[in-house]
């Protein structure tokens, strides 16, 4: 006659039921690991959004867009160019069309926040990088207008960082295809 099993779990099904609490837990940790490289990822995104915002209004309305991208006080605005006064002036009147603010993001050095990290906008002809890039009108091609002379986009990024985390947001030269790295 057999010794009837009065409770208990064997060695083998608890190391079972142990090797999935630890299969399960390694899973979900590295999703917690890194909280602040979600936000840095959407601030990415966002600086991104606003560049092919500028692209596609020049394109639609016939009136070069751009970007200035001010490091020192941590701020990207989305300008419009006003060719009817000489030189062309930027013009800071454009509305985020889901918010209805002025298009304007607004980054925090020093903290626990994603930063502009650097700009370059290297422009054919120019021996110093730009903070300003703008987009051809109806084109969208990636240009800058240096009192009257139209200067072509040879290189050009913004890069945001978060605690030693860098994302780049480039700009290509021709097409001004923008893409988050």
């Amino acid at each position: 006659m057999r010794a009837k099993r009065t409770g208990g779990y064997s060695l083998i099904e608890m190391l079972l039921v142990v090797g999935l609490l630890a299969l399960i837990a390694a899973i979900a940790v590295p999703a917690f690991d890194r909280p602040d490289e979600a936000s840095l990822d959407r601030a990415a995104v966002e600086v991104a959004a606003a560049l092919r915002f500028a692209q596609a209004e020049s394109i639609r309305t016939g009136t070069p867009y751009g970007v200035h991208v001010e490091s020192g006080v941590q701020r990207l605005r989305v300008y419009r160019l006003d060719e009817s006064v000489s030189p062309a002036t930027p013009v800071y009147d454009i509305r985020d069309p889901y918010s209805k603010q002025l298009y304007t993001l607004q980054f925090e050095s020093g903290s626990t926040q994603p930063a502009i990290a650097s700009v370059y906008f290297k422009f054919e002809g120019e021996v110093s990088p730009q903070r300003y890039l703008g987009f051809a009108a109806e084109t969208g091609v990636p240009k800058y207008n240096d009192s009257g002379t139209i200067r072509m986009l040879e290189a050009g990024y913004v890069q945001v960082g978060l605690d030693g985390l860098i994302r780049t947001i480039s700009i290509s030269p021709i097409t001004g295809r923008v893409t988050v790295q």
